[in-house]
């Protein structure tokens, strides 16, 4: 009887683990000789039934790409950047939904030896054009509804020479733009990969920039064997299995979880539209699928509209989530709806995948992060002196650089790219900036951005902790927590709250509220103010922003 799970046992996985073994589940002399799109693509393209993606648009309908599909259309469009002029090494970008095309731009550029980055459509013109001038792109690839838009942006990106446009009928391509389906329709279907290594650069995708400039992330070649590792252990993919990832591609988490699947062969399933409740619950009834992987936006909002997934059929075996930590009431309620666990897991751009998860053959402790990935050396430590603090105590979680994903540096910025590492015992330690502790069995647990923990009469309060047992309340579907200045207590917990469609927001409400947090967790955490909102700020990745509530705050406190 096969294993229940790809990993039987974490521990004796991690004693045992060498990324050695992983390269050579690559095609070839990896890593010195590695190219993705070949890993992810053209090495499953002899079977000409295997299906890569399914993908539903907007209106409902279906299109199905095989790998042998895929591997086609691919080679033409790295044959269409070579007549560009396109060089290895050099940028393209992609301005698209999850569409078909979108899926053959990224595998196509890799083929060609090009460095591939996505942009969210949620960018405006200036968020495009920082993007592209900063990495001097040289191509972008967009669609003739989004024509208008990078129109606006190339003004201040002079370095793009050319911009490749999807239409289906040929309107919103100007003068001098590329026709993808024109000039894919003559272009050779066959293509040799660009004789790449493990070294050479592969995707440059820019954090969210909240907290100052974005900054370009590179990752080379290598990084597939990473986040191979991931969709083996944490996503537990295998044979048979129909994977939705919800993550766009125009993050990094998208290309993650896309090429760390076709990394062995997965069929990936894609929904072309954003998300809604009852329109995710008909395609989860629709579609055999066996692996959900999304945010925990989507996932408390599934549970604040469960009525959608009543008479559904689901086929779900595992399920997972990334962006901000789960609440255990979400866990829960997953357990109990879903039938599944849901599996909280962690990374960052700069981690390029995600290098601390829960995994289905070990416990789940409802709130914790997990451990980290087999492969990888992460700790919570001071971020002073880079000594791993002990269980129980908040530091800032570290990792050694050291993992084939792992980032080869900010674009262009070696001060920025030295700042984040710190010296400590055994060598350095990549600094994250997110703080967290360990429990006496080396669990993770969150704590909250290092800039938004909240200090009140002393105490250090992570806003986590306070979300999470705001969740838990009936009456609230969303809440963020930050500090108000306070003459006495220097800051106040204050709570910005989304209520349930059956709540009806009052002062009883709101007092009710904090009695719920203040007992189950202490006198000095519970939100000592409580403003009920219609909906909360959102970055374009779906993050609560919190500065901005935390403005609005502190100017309510100087009035």
């Amino acid at each position: 009887m096969p294993p229940k799970h790809n990993m039987s046992d974490y521990e004796r996985e991690r004693e045992s683990f060498s990324w050695t073994d992983i390269y050579a589940d690559a095609d070839g002399n990896a890593p010195e000789e590695l190219n993705i799109a070949h890993e992810v693509c053209d090495r499953h393209a002899e079977n000409k039934e295997k299906v890569a993606l399914y993908q539903v648009d907007e209106d409902g309908e279906l299109t199905t790409m095989t790998f042998w599909e895929l591997a086609e259309e691919t080679s033409r469009f790295a044959n269409v950047l070579e007549d560009l002029g396109i060089e290895q090494g050099d940028r393209v970008f992609s301005y698209m939904p999850r569409i078909p095309e979108h899926y053959v731009a990224l595998v196509g550029t890799l083929k060609r030896g090009a460095v591939f980055g996505g942009i969210n459509e949620r960018f405006g013109p200036d968020g495009i054009s920082y993007r592209l001038s900063d990495c001097d792109a040289t191509a972008v690839v967009t669609t003739a509804d989004n024509r208008d838009t990078v129109a606006t942006a190339l003004e201040d990106a002079p370095s793009v020479e050319h911009v490749i446009v999807v239409s289906d009928d040929g309107t919103g391509i100007r003068r001098g733009d590329v026709s993808y389906y024109g000039e894919l329709e003559t272009a050779s279907r066959e293509y040799e990969p660009a004789s790449t290594g493990g070294e050479d650069d592969a995707l440059l995708y820019y954090t969210s920039g909240t907290t100052g400039l974005a900054k370009g992330v590179l990752h080379k070649h290598r990084w597939v064997t990473g986040v191979a590792a991931t969709q083996k252990y944490a996503a537990d993919l295998r044979e048979g299995d129909c994977y939705w990832s919800t993550g766009d591609l125009g993050w990094l988490t998208g290309p993650i979880n896309t090429l760390g699947a076709w990394f062995w062969g997965t069929a990936l399933f894609t929904y072309q539209g954003e998300f809604d409740p009852e329109t995710w619950a008909d395609l989860l009834d629709r579609f055999p699928i066996s692996v959900l992987f999304s945010v925990p936006t989507a996932y408390r909002m599934l549970r604040e509209h469960e009525e959608v997934l009543e008479g559904t059929s689901l086929d779900l075996r595992h399920a997972l989530s990334i962006g901000e930590p789960l609440s255990a009431g979400v866990v829960e309620w997953g357990e109990e709806t879903l039938g599944v666990t849901i599996h909280d897991t962690y990374g960052q751009t700069e981690t390029g995948n995600m290098i601390i998860n829960n995994y289905p053959s070990m416990e789940v402790r409802p709130g914790s992060m997990g451990k980290p990935l087999p492969g990888i050396e992460a700790d919570v430590v001071d971020p002073q002196t880079g000594d791993p603090v002990e269980p129980g105590e908040t530091g800032e979680i570290a990792q050694r650089g050291d993992y084939p994903c792992f980032f080869a540096e900010y674009w262009e910025k070696p001060d920025q790219t030295q700042d984040c590492f710190v010296d400590g015992p055994g060598g350095e330690w990549y600094l994250s900036g997110d703080l967290a502790h360990k429990d006496d069995d080396g669990y993770f647990w969150f704590e909250g951005r290092a800039d938004d923990v909240i200090i009140s009469s002393g105490y250090r309060i992570g806003p986590f902790e306070v979300e999470s047992s705001l969740g838990e309340h009936d009456a609230v579907a969303e809440a963020a927590v930050v500090p108000k200045p306070h003459r006495e207590r220097g800051n106040i917990v204050k709570a910005y709250v989304v209520p349930s469609e059956r709540a009806d927001p009052s002062e009883g409400l709101a007092e009710d509220i904090k009695t719920h947090v203040k007992e189950e967790l202490s006198a000095h955490e519970y939100p000592r103010e409580i403003e009920f909102r219609e909906e909360l700020p959102k970055t374009v990745t779906g993050k609560i922003r919190r500065t901005e509530l935390q403005d609005d705050a502190e100017a309510e406190a100087d009035d």
